[in-house]
């Protein structure tokens, strides 16, 4: 099952781009993110880009109030 973020602070997400590894420093109001119980994506400009980031990261963003889950509705470009 799929599940949408806002973001509401900043975090980092890691990145391969097919030779080195990275890290991406994103604001609120970047986009969003999408988890499918294995992948953190994140959703920006009709794009999905997968993180390398590890999936726990996602019960520390909501605990921190770094993330909110947002109802797919909600998802920018969604009707």
């Amino acid at each position: 099952m799929q599940r949408y973020f806002d973001i509401r602070k900043g975090i980092m997400l890691g990145f391969f781009n097919g030779r080195e590894q990275y890290d991406e420093l994103i604001e609120p109001r970047q986009g969003q993110l999408m988890f499918d119980g294995c992948d953190i994506y994140w959703l920006i400009d009709g794009e999905q880009r997968m993180s390398e980031t590890i999936n726990n990261a996602i019960g520390i963003w909501l605990a921190d109030g770094s993330i909110e889950e947002v109802i797919f509705e909600q998802v920018a470009g969604n009707p």
